[in-house]
């Protein structure tokens, strides 16, 4: 298994509908479904696959084929921002030879996807146009704005039922999102700005937002580590508890969204001590042999 895909859905309530997804992601000879993380508030879905370029291509044209049967975006709301259907489709090399691999596959999918008749952007190591290497800067607009921006689509052709996608190859990301109690919302967007990157003295590698998760009963700032050498979710924890407490509220805990390499908790020396510390359980259970991307591939080989 050279390859990772970390696709993202714009769907996250019809578990019938994402286990019948999931169902026909399995069929694929050459792909492997290791994880699915649903998002109730932001109705939103991510399958997290593994395999060779063939086995993934022939997959993910079968999950967007069924997103733009069973999806309408007209019709879609969440909290997540989104452009479409089948929404972010990022294909991840697990070792620095399979770059090359990494950039055939998406150049396979962009072809399978506009025989489908849909399409979208190159985004990340994939981009083509200025700025595209941030998905902040693809998704300018949300699907609201993609029908006036579909006549700059990289490939493929649009369709206001599916909306566009961003698809390309990038690195190793962590979702993660910290839950926080007795702020509101605007406080929590404020923290999400003041440790992201971009601001002043933000944590470096790091995207950030703030929302609402009426689910969980609590607020998150969501967040994105795009460079797991420069931060870590212990770092991001300790940061983000200490800006809250600072506007009087508490930190409670925090959500993994998918997998996560064993690197990622190198600042501890037990999966016992890093789920205490930050609270892995604290919306979700979490078992390590099943969230830890080495031990998951371990189990499909």
């Amino acid at each position: 298994m050279a390859l990772e895909c970390v696709v993202n859905i714009s769907e996250g309530r019809r578990q019938d509908l994402l286990d019948g997804f999931a169902d026909r992601l399995r069929r694929h000879p050459g792909a492997h479904l290791l994880h699915q993380d649903r998002g109730w508030d932001a109705n939103r879905t991510v399958f997290t696959l593994a395999g060779n370029s063939e086995g993934l291509v022939q997959a993910l044209t079968t999950l967007a084929s069924d997103c733009l049967e069973h999806l309408d975006m007209r019709s879609q709301s969440g909290i997540h921002p989104r452009i479409g259907a089948l929404d972010v489709c990022p294909i991840v090399p697990l070792d620095p030879a399979s770059e090359g691999e990494a950039h055939r596959t998406v150049a396979a999918l962009a072809d399978a996807f506009a025989e489908l008749g849909i399409g979208g952007w190159f985004y990340a190591q994939s981009a083509v146009q200025p700025g595209f290497d941030l998905l902040a800067n693809v998704r300018k607009g949300d699907y609201e704005g993609v029908s006036a921006r579909a006549n700059t689509f990289d490939f493929g052709q649009y369709q206001a039922r599916f909306g566009a996608m961003a698809l390309g190859v990038r690195p190793f990301l962590l979702a993660y999102n910290i839950n926080v109690t007795g702020l509101d919302l605007e406080q929590v967007k404020q923290v999400a700005k003041n440790v992201r990157e971009s601001s002043p003295g933000g944590l470096p590698g790091l995207r950030a937002i703030g929302w609402d998760t009426p689910e969980f009963g609590c607020m998150q700032v969501s967040c994105n580590i795009v460079d797991l050498n420069r931060c870590t979710p212990k770092q991001l924890f300790e940061r983000i508890t200490s800006e809250v407490a600072l506007l009087g509220g508490q930190t409670m805990g925090s959500e993994l969204i998918g997998l996560a390499p064993s690197h990622a908790f190198r600042d501890f020396a037990s999966d016992a001590e890093a789920m205490n510390f930050l609270g892995l359980s604290s919306v979700v259970p979490f078992d390590p042999s099943d969230r830890i991307l080495e031990r998951v591939l371990q189990k499909h080989r």
